[in-house]
């Protein structure tokens, strides 16, 4: 590792170590280690579990108690040689690399258990994004993780650190990094800014931590009608609201919202600078909420709609559509993103377009027609489309890697199980982590 390397990989770990060291008292050096042996290898042994999530093996521990003697056969301290120690477990593959064994695998068995250790810290990094605290790998240590599993995800749960499930999990699932790119036209739109921009992200942020902590039906994400709104939102969603920037909550009208369908921090990012954009919130709708990811549009094909005046959105898309090399892709998100018609570029609801009445049928790629985004988010409450979607998000997040074919089964029986009007968060978060795809290591050789 070159040296430029290496101090980019080590600034980025100190900072990961110092919030695991600080789960305890922070202290490093419990007792005097110069001239004591055990002591030294007491405080190296305790550095070592925090830092590679898992005891270190006798020989791991031998070679900090070599470094550290080798800081001291150079005139440094004890306590100097400490830190050097420390420095070389930050940069080591069983800091940086999460679930790295003690021992090489048995590739007689390809597929096995995770360890005690290697599972708590498959938990830490999903629900906190972040190591595994005291209790965690004392738990681990005891050898009967799994028949406490459920205890500790609800303990983990309610703690705050389970907020990086938002940063972590949510703002990828649903694209909300796109909202920083949008431009709303000055002219069209003055009441847009930074500040509403900044209010619409901490709308979906307060939103998620509410069913959060009252741990919630997942449902309630496309269905629900309540959420946190400052006056500019207010404005936005035509309710009265606080007089001031500051979020509180709001009740919004079930007949125009349905949770983070129709949030202005969606409606926003998906739209251009002066109209909504029917292809991107199709293709939104499909990637984020149906897991039906349209294919590119084909080398060379056009994108512009035909120019043609006083044609209405859907008749140009329409005529688009009658390429056949266009009509593969658009025949899936247009018809989707047709059901947002009644929010305008920043979610205002809207009951005509320049006086001309709306039409906001829309159609699900298996043919079933909705009237509005709010009739769709019944639909999709009612059918396993939506359970099944997030079911698989969330599973690909919890284990960092996509879902095998086979695996497909078991999602879709999970989403029957966990996502439903009587569910909560945590049941769904639970059958993840209880399955054997969470709870199981494959080696390929």
């Amino acid at each position: 590792v070159s040296p430029q390397l290496a101090s980019l990989l080590l600034s980025a770990a100190e900072e990961v170590a110092l919030e695991a060291l600080a789960e305890d008292d922070g202290t490093i050096l419990h007792c005097a280690p110069s001239g004591d042996a055990a002591c030294l290898r007491a405080i190296l042994e305790r550095l070592a579990l925090r830092v590679y999530r898992r005891p270190a093996s006798e020989a791991e521990l031998d070679e900090l108690v070599q470094l550290v003697a080798y800081a001291e056969s150079e005139g440094e301290t004890t306590e100097a040689g400490v830190s050097h120690a420390l420095s070389a477990m930050l940069m080591a593959p069983q800091f940086l690399y999460r679930g790295v064994p003690i021992a090489a695998p048995d590739l007689t068995k390809p597929v096995r258990p995770l360890d005690d250790y290697a599972l708590a810290t498959r938990l830490a990094y999903f629900l906190w994004g972040s190591t595994p605290d005291d209790a965690l790998l004392a738990a681990a240590g005891q050898g009967d993780l799994r028949l406490h599993l459920r205890d500790e995800l609800d303990r983990m749960l309610v703690d705050s650190k389970s907020e990086a499930l938002y940063d972590g999990f949510i703002t990828q699932w649903l694209q909300l990094g796109k909202l920083d790119a949008a431009t709303p036209d000055p002219a069209t739109f003055p009441e847009f800014d930074e500040t509403l921009r900044a209010q619409m992200r901490e709308e979906t942020r307060l939103f998620f931590d509410d069913l959060r902590a009252r741990d919630a039906s997942p449902l309630e994400i496309i269905n629900g009608t309540a959420s946190f709104a400052s006056a500019g939102l207010a404005s936005l969603y035509g309710v009265s609201g606080p007089a001031s920037a500051s979020l509180e909550p709001v009740s919004l009208d079930p007949s125009q919202r349905a949770g983070i369908l129709t949030m202005p921090a969606i409606l926003t990012m998906t739209s251009g600078p002066e109209q909504p954009n029917i292809v991107r919130r199709g293709v939104w709708l499909a990637e984020a909420i149906l897991c039906a990811t349209p294919p590119p549009p084909p080398p060379g094909v056009s994108l512009e709609l035909d120019p043609t005046p006083g044609l209405t959105e859907r008749e140009r898309l329409e005529a688009h559509r009658q390429d056949p090399s266009c009509a593969s892709c658009h025949d899936l998100i247009d018809p989707l993103g047709f059901g947002f018609e009644h929010y305008d570029a920043l979610g205002r609801w809207r009951d005509d377009i320049d006086g001309e009445s709306i039409d906001d049928l829309g159609r699900l790629p298996d043919g079933r027609e909705f009237q509005g985004v709010v009739a769709l988010s019944q639909m999709l409450s009612e059918s396993p489309d939506f359970a099944e979607c997030i079911t698989e998000r969330v599973t690909t997040y919890a284990l960092g890697r996509t879902m095998s074919e086979e695996e497909a089964c078991v999602v879709a029986a999970t989403a029957a199980e966990s996502v439903s009007l009587d569910s909560k968060l945590s049941d769904l978060l639970w059958a993840v982590v209880s399955s054997d795809a969470f709870q199981m290591e494959v080696f390929t050789p």
